[in-house]
Order: C-alpha cells, then structure tokens, then sequence
C-alpha cells in the first residue's frame, strides 16, 4: 500500500507520507517549481516538485502527473508562479 500521497482540496494542499502529514494552504504558496534535490522529503522519486509557500517554506513532492498537479493547485491559486 502506497503511503505518500498528495489531495488538492478547495483551499488546501495535503500531502501524507508515512505518518507524516502537512497541510498547507494553496494561497500561501508562491512557488512550484522541477528539481532533482536528493533532500528527504514526501516524494518517491528524484524527479520532484519544490513547492514553496509562506515566506521561506519549501517542500518537494512527486506526482506521477505533474502538469496535471501544477494545473489543479493554480486553479486554486491563479498567483503561483511556475518555473
């Protein structure tokens, strides 16, 4: 059973890995952006996502579809830039 997970809810990010679990708000973040930082993190693969949020927050993630995962968090958030 996979544990990591990542759930996009009308005004949340919630991202579950093991017992591990944040909430963040979508419009706090500022940021999404690729990366193949080896930091521990809630992602399965060394290809991620840095997310960043609130004013020096940063966490990486992997969806297995990450157009689709930028796409829903800016429909949440229009203001988040991409890069």
């Amino acid at each position: 059973m996979r544990t990591t997970h990542y759930t996009i809810t009308q005004t949340h990010l919630l991202v579950r890995c093991g017992p591990w679990r944040v909430q963040m708000p979508v419009d706090s973040i500022t940021r999404v952006e690729p990366t193949h930082n080896p930091m521990s993190s809630a992602a399965l693969s060394l290809d991620r996502l840095a997310i960043h949020y609130n004013r020096y927050d940063e966490i990486l993630v992997s969806p297995r579809d990450k157009a689709n995962f930028i796409e829903a968090l800016r429909q949440v958030n229009p203001q988040i830039q991409v890069g």
